[in-house]
């Protein structure tokens, strides 16, 4: 049951272990690593929209988890690749990496508690394709899902690993120390991004204390089942993820570095 932060850091090792030829490929790995778990921005919107539990934890790991998705995405790779020789060069091996790393997120999630919607939008999001036999119904009746809600807390949480990885490869490599941030015609720069990004993670660490008390003195209040702790948890920790997705694009020169310096 991999996190995204565990699926970032399984990036930055494979991406770590390319060659310098192959840096818009070692970009585009790390982003797939992560992107497919966007979907919980997704999630979110569901649940603000519509209230619908259901539907709100379902969409979770279908659309950006599906083969079908990730084909497509493939396909307009290699066209929008023909347009220019600067796309062959940069944007097509990109592509190669985002759609290798996505596959490998795929895969590892398929040993999640409740599976993956791996044919999304020929597999409907209640349908399931898992390895795990059982789900996190089983784990429900003991304690008020006590023993699921700490699952989730910690993997919600676990970005701060990564968080603090890219931190320390940053400092390592002396890269993105200073990020520029371009939105149409303004620029935004951000002087100390890794002194943020390292405050930030530890902000992740009181928000994980939090829960896991949440979680424990639940036991005795049946208003927050597991379904409504998991929609406390993850509405709160939507800029979390958001970051996680944007980080190897954020920190691509960090990224880059890694095949060019000796490996972590």
């Amino acid at each position: 049951m991999p996190p995204t932060g565990f699926h970032g850091l399984l990036g930055l090792l494979l991406a770590s272990r390319l060659d310098s030829k192959h840096d818009y490929i070692r970009v585009g790995l790390v982003t797939g690593s992560v992107i497919p778990d966007l979907d919980l921005l997704g999630s979110v919107l569901i649940y603000l929209l519509t209230f619908d539990t259901d539907l709100t934890i379902a969409f979770h790991r279908s659309v950006t988890h599906s083969l079908v998705v990730i084909s497509l995405i493939i396909v307009i790779g290699i066209f929008a690749s023909l347009s220019s020789e600067s796309a062959r060069i940069m944007f097509f091996p990109f592509i190669i990496g985002l759609t290798v790393g996505m596959v490998i997120h795929v895969a590892l999630d398929l040993f999640y508690f409740d599976g993956v919607t791996l044919f999304w939008p020929f597999q409907p999001f209640g349908d399931r394709t898992k390895i795990i036999p059982f789900t996190y119904e089983d784990l429900s009746p003991a304690h008020n899902s006590l023993a699921a809600k700490i699952i989730g807390t910690v993997d919600g949480h676990f970005e701060l690993i990564y968080y603090l990885v890219f931190v320390y490869l940053a400092n390592k490599y002396h890269t993105n120390q200073k990020i520029e941030i371009k939105l149409q015609t303004r620029r935004i720069t951000i002087n100390n991004w890794t002194r943020y990004l390292r405050l930030f993670s530890y902000f992740l660490v009181f928000s994980m204390i939090f829960f896991l008390c949440l979680a424990f003195l639940s036991i005795d209040w049946s208003i927050i089942d597991r379904d409504t702790f998991f929609i406390l948890l993850y509405i709160p920790l939507t800029p979390v993820y958001l970051l996680s997705g944007l980080l190897p694009l954020i920190m691509r020169e960090t990224i880059v570095s890694l095949g060019k310096k000796s490996n972590y």
